[in-house]
Order: structure tokens, then sequence, then C-alpha cells
């Protein structure tokens, strides 16, 4: 339209002719070059004619430039994917290639499209993010941007693989604490693994002994570099399952009959175990006996 409108109007020319009442105008008009996108220019030569034939001309260029940028129909957008220990890196070449969601239009030329992509920001495990600027440019070199950032985090907890195992040890008289030690430094024998960092292990032993009745319960938690944790539960006992130990055997005992049953003398014999001694590593000992009566021989004599 604007191109006829030019043409029609001879490029704004006007003439005159002191012999002529009528000037016809003409003019070799022939395409707009090919120049960027859907630009270009016509270099166009009008000519005026007199009734007689006697003819002068002008001539102007008509130009279609193109200075503006394509239009974002659809701004790039930002995507979170989880941590998959491999940088993510299909994700992230889809989400690029695919200019972050973004769209673009031109009503002049095609649009190439481009972006500053460099790495992904050093976070915790392999996590991170880049802040990506997408660029539409057109034939012509106008060009507009969008912007949007690619993050990838780590909301997932390690993996228990093989789960914390109880316990149990033989006492040792001293608290066995190089067996406890051993456990609580080996995790209880559990092992975690994760996708996306190293994992750091803890546990919430507070130093409680056990006892042959009772097991301490112990907590091992696995944590990711990002903080996530996972637990997994096992228990300790101290069984002892090992008699005292006698050192010295009970010693038989003859008194003479007084006639009342030598009971002080069977109770003393009695109360001081007939003088055995015994010893035992992990606890305290009880004596007990298993003296009914004595039995009934000649007078008031008898023996148990």
């Amino acid at each position: 339209t604007e191109l006829n409108n030019w043409l029609n109007s001879n490029g704004g020319a006007a003439a005159s002719d002191a012999c002529s009442a009528n000037i016809t105008w003409s003019n070799d008009y022939n395409a707009i070059s090919d120049e960027c996108g859907q630009t270009g220019t016509a270099t166009v030569t009008f000519t005026a004619t007199d009734e007689c034939g006697n003819a002068t001309t002008t001539t102007a260029t008509f130009t279609i430039e193109d200075n503006t940028a394509p239009s974002i129909d659809s701004q790039a957008s930002d995507l979170t994917v989880e941590c998959d220990g491999s940088g993510n890196t299909t994700e992230l070449n889809n989400w690029l290639n695919s200019n972050g969601g973004a769209a673009a239009s031109d009503a002049c030329s095609t649009i190439t499209w481009s972006n500053d992509y460099n790495a992904i920001s050093d976070e915790c495990g392999q996590t991170g993010a880049a802040t990506v600027t997408f660029t539409a440019t057109d034939e012509c070199g106008n060009a507009t941007t969008t912007t949007a950032t690619f993050t990838i985090e780590d909301n997932t907890p390690p993996t228990i693989d093989t789960q914390a195992s109880n316990i149990t040890v033989e006492c040792d008289g001293n608290g066995n604490n190089t067996q406890i030690q051993d456990w609580l430094n080996n995790n209880g024998g559990a092992v975690a693994s994760d996708a996306c960092s190293n994992i750091t292990w803890t546990n919430n032993y507070d130093g409680t002994a056990s006892d042959c009745a009772n097991a301490i319960s112990v907590t091992f938690t696995a944590t990711d570099e990002c903080g996530n944790a996972t637990s997994t539960t096992a228990t300790y006992a101290i069984q002892d399952t090992v008699a005292p130990t006698i050192d010295t055997t009970a010693s038989d005992l003859t008194v003479e009959c007084d006639g009342n049953g030598n009971t002080t003398d069977l109770n003393n014999w009695l109360a001081s175990n007939a003088g055995a001694s015994a010893s035992d590593d992990c606890a305290s000992i009880t004596w007990s006996n298993d003296f009914n009566a004595l039995s009934d021989d000649c007078g008031l004599t008898g023996a148990a």
C-alpha cells in the first residue's frame, strides 16, 4: 500500500508545462532489492511527458527498513529440577534448546535464538543454578531478550542401603568400650548412598552403659551435603553368660557335739560359704546354699 501510494503520487513530484494542458507521468519501477528480512530499496525514475512527447525526469528511492526488534510473545520460564548426580545434562540441554520456553515473533523476518549460558554455580553437593539470558535476533540484527533461571536442587535424603544391626557382646568387666566404639564408628554396620553428594554419619549415643537387663538403642543418621537426612536404629547390649570363678573351694567342717545342735558353728560355716571365695569380671556375686537339715545320726550327731 505504501509503495503503491508513493508510485501513484510520483514520489511526491509535481511538474508543469506551458504548452500542454496535460502531463503524463510514468516510472521505471521494477522491484524492491532483496536485503535483510523483507527489507530492500528501489530507486525509481519518474518521467513527466507533455502532449508533444517532450519529457523530463526526477528520481527518488523507496526504502523498506527494519528497526523493530522481535516481540517476546512468551517469556522464558524458570526451571527447577531434582539433582540426578550427573549434572542433569539432558534437562538442562532441553531447557536451553527450547529457549527456556520463550517464544518470539517478528513481522519482517525469521528469528535466530542465542543464549549466554556458561555454567551451573557450585552449591551443596552437585546442585547449583544458572541465570540465562535468551536473545531473539531478527535478520536485520534487531534483538530483544528474556531471562530465566535453571536450578538443580536436592530435596532427596540419602538411601539406607543396609540397615544398622543390633550387637550383643560378652561382658568384659570394663564396659566393653572398644567393641562399642568400633560398632559406633562403623555406624552399626549401616550403609547409605546419595546420588547428589557425599554423606556424613552421626549418632545419638550419649555414653549410657548397657547392663544385662537393658539394651541401649542408638539412632544413626546419614546426612547429605544439602542437609537432607535419613536414619536407621539398632541396639547394643552387654550380656554375661560366664559363671563366677570359684577361687577357693568350700571346706568340710567337723565339730564336737555340744548337745544343742552346734547352731553357732553351723551358721558361721554357712555364712562364710564354708570358706569358699569366688570372683566375677562382670558383676558382684551373691552367695546362696541349699542347706536343709542335719541328718539324724546317733545321739545329737549328724551331717549335711
